[in-house]
């Protein structure tokens, strides 16, 4: 029997939470920060948070129809075809309403990540996969952590799905899942959530699987043998790695949950977008999300002091924020949809670029 959902929602919760709570802090002086966070809202939509798609709404995946999904903490998944908005909640199948990550699979099956299992999508119903073999349900806190509690999906380029939860990694060959033990564990204090959480999944170009723990550094696999980083060994900037992400130019970034930014060059890993201040909250600074756009530029959603998001072209960071119309807060997700354009899932409503300003995206459409 699964547990409440306000159980398994919490881990991830408490993060989008740090988020809005570094906004609080204002701005510490980033060292790589060009222009220097606004103290107020730009108002107009981003100030009314009754006409925002949810509370904490993330950036929509596109599917081959067109239509935009956006994955929500707390009440499920809103689906907009370009007239109307559907939400979708456990009323209809989903095991949970909180959603962490989506993927279209090759035969258009959607596939969800949420806080209480995996769940797919085929057009018409919602189908939870469930075998699991003997694995006991626990919970989400402590020691054990909780395999149904989802925090990223993959699916490598061998047609293998790869499973993060908050109990570790699972693969899952069609029919049943099966744990795939890293050989690290964060030690007493090291992590936030659990010893053997996994936050996320990295499939590089080489064909190399990336592994972002919490608080155990990174893991990579290349079919064969492990090879673990962490900070005190490599100089990673920290060993919360909540994503991992290869630019076109090969290089690697690791966005942490307490210490900035990693930029790994295969052989040195040098610290970015680090706070001046340690926050209660981030630490030296929560990164979530790092995506690529289509002319190169690679971009850092922020969710430590100040908020924003940083965008690197491969020489130097420039910062947007409230400034350039983003709403106050973190930025947890960003993605692109099939046109290229990018968007912003962010604590205070979701945003496009439209290549100059951000423009918030509402129920209005």
């Amino acid at each position: 029997m699964l547990l409440p959902f306000n159980l398994f929602a919490l881990p991830f919760l408490a993060s989008l939470l740090a988020c809005t709570s570094a906004q609080d802090e204002g701005s510490k002086g980033d060292p790589e920060q060009a222009t220097p966070p606004a103290s107020q809202s730009t108002g107009g939509d981003s100030a009314d948070p009754s006409i925002q798609l949810a509370q904490y709404p993330g950036a929509p995946l596109e599917d081959r129809n067109g239509h935009l999904w956006f994955n929500t903490v707390l009440k499920g998944l809103i689906r907009y075809d370009g007239k109307e908005f559907v939400t979708f909640t456990m009323a209809d199948g989903l095991p949970s309403n909180g959603i962490r990550d989506a993927i279209e699979d090759d035969d258009g099956t959607l596939w969800f990540g949420t806080t209480g299992g995996v769940s797919l999508y085929d057009g018409k119903t919602f189908k939870t996969l469930t075998d699991y073999g003997d694995i006991p349900v626990k919970s989400t806190f402590g020691q054990g952590g909780d395999h149904r509690d989802i925090w990223d999906l993959l699916k490598d380029r061998h047609g293998n799905w790869w499973i993060a939860t908050a109990a570790g990694v699972f693969r899952y060959n069609g029919t049943s899942f099966t744990p795939f033990p890293l050989p690290v564990t964060a030690g007493p204090g090291a992590y936030e959530f659990t010893p053997h959480m996994v936050y996320s999944i990295f499939e590089d170009k080489a064909g190399v699987l990336w592994f972002g723990t919490d608080g155990a550094g990174a893991v990579s696999y290349d079919g064969t043998d492990f090879t673990p980083y962490t900070a005190k060994s490599n100089g990673l900037c920290s060993d919360r790695i909540c994503t991992i992400f290869q630019d076109s130019r090969g290089t690697y970034w690791f966005g942490t949950s307490d210490g900035g930014v990693s930029r790994f060059d295969g052989t040195t890993f040098t610290t970015h977008l680090r706070s001046e201040t340690h926050s209660i909250h981030t630490g030296w600074g929560r990164f979530m999300s790092i995506v690529e756009d289509r002319d190169a530029n690679v971009w850092f959603g922020r969710c430590s002091a100040g908020g924003g998001v940083h965008r690197y072209d491969g020489k130097t960071f420039r910062y947007y924020s409230t400034a350039d119309g983003l709403g106050p807060g973190g930025v947890p997700s960003i993605d692109l949809d099939r046109q290229g354009n990018l968007w912003f899932g962010t604590t205070s409503g979701v945003y496009r670029f439209d290549g100059e300003r951000f423009v918030n995206f509402t129920k209005r459409g």
